[in-house]
């Protein structure tokens, strides 16, 4: 079946995945494009795919992730499609509250990627990622969590904020296994959102599986590869 949205990036979670989660929990269908994760190290296909998501996008620059939308329109910069998202499913509101806690999750998203090994993070980068860097994000949202009487970060209501926390957050879990144990907020929160229907209903989908995801940061790279 044909869907209307499409959306254009690696054969990976990554930047694109708060963009899949936000459609997801709004039950928006779309279509992932990719050159496949069974070739996802085919320099030839990956280089003829951003050829051609800047022959459609026409930037060129930062191509994906990159959405097409009903009207043939292309859309590029995750955090910018996930507004447009926000702003057709009600999960967006625009005020300046919601865009500081889009960007301090996106703040958060950045630093994930200090301890990542695949992009050649030290061991030293590594260990500032688990004893420090972390904890210091989550106890921040521990604290704006604890700043409102509902289970999201803007209170009773979900938002397009909470979907990029709760991929973020993944994240973190993946690459430090049992992390979110520790800080019982968060993890509340992490399973709130991760037990919304369309949220659940897309992590556990086979779609999802064809999509590479970091692994931990315990893990040495060349036992990733294996």
């Amino acid at each position: 079946m044909q869907t209307a949205y499409k959306l254009y990036y690696w054969p990976a979670r990554g930047r694109a995945e708060q963009i899949r989660l936000c459609m997801a929990d709004a039950g928006i269908e779309f279509e992932d494009v990719n050159w496949g994760l069974d070739n996802i190290s085919d320099q030839k296909l990956k280089s003829d795919f951003f050829a051609r998501c800047r022959e459609l996008g026409g930037n060129l620059t930062t191509n994906v992730p990159m959405l097409e939308v009903e009207d043939g329109k292309f859309y590029t910069q995750s955090t910018a499609i996930i507004r447009y998202i926000g702003r057709k499913t009600g999960a967006y509101s625009g005020t300046v509250e919601e865009d500081v806690l889009i960007a301090t999750v996106d703040d958060f998203r950045t630093a994930n990627y200090k301890g990542m090994r695949v992009f050649g993070a030290s061991p030293s980068a590594v260990d500032d990622y688990i004893t420090t860097i972390l904890p210091k994000h989550l106890d921040n949202f521990t604290r704006l969590l604890n700043n409102n009487s509902g289970f999201y970060l803007l209170g009773s209501k979900a938002t397009i904020a909470d979907f990029s926390l709760y991929d973020a957050l993944h994240v973190a879990e993946r690459q430090v296994p049992g992390i979110l144990e520790k800080y019982q907020r968060v993890k509340l929160f992490f399973d709130t959102v991760g037990a919304r229907p369309g949220i659940k209903k897309w992590v556990e989908s086979e779609q999802r599986t064809k999509l590479w995801a970091f692994p931990s940061v315990l893990v040495k790279e060349e036992e990733t590869k294996k």
